[in-house]
């Protein structure tokens, strides 16, 4: 993924899925920014494998995109919000 003797990736953006979230050179990557589509997948929190994979991921700034809303539960909330910033929430 990187150049040879480098630390910065050869590419501008990567589409993953979550399952190949959790490899050794994505992880390896300072991303700039993480976008995650079907974001309502990490609702149910830290405990989950798909929570645990995408937080592994270091990155400036994280982007949920859904469009599934949540239904008047506050921890679920939490969850994308801890997931969006843990140092906040």
């Amino acid at each position: 993924l990187l150049a040879a003797g480098r630390k910065v990736p050869k590419f501008h953006v990567v589409i993953t899925t979550f399952e190949y979230a959790d490899d050794a050179a994505l992880r390896s990557v300072p991303w700039n920014c993480l976008i995650v589509d079907e974001g309502h997948s990490l609702k149910a929190g830290p405990g989950t494998k798909r929570f645990k994979t995408m937080t592994r991921l270091t990155s400036y700034h994280r982007v949920l995109l859904t469009g599934t809303p949540l239904q008047n539960n506050l921890a679920e909330l939490f969850h994308l919000l801890h997931f969006l910033d843990p140092h906040k929430f």
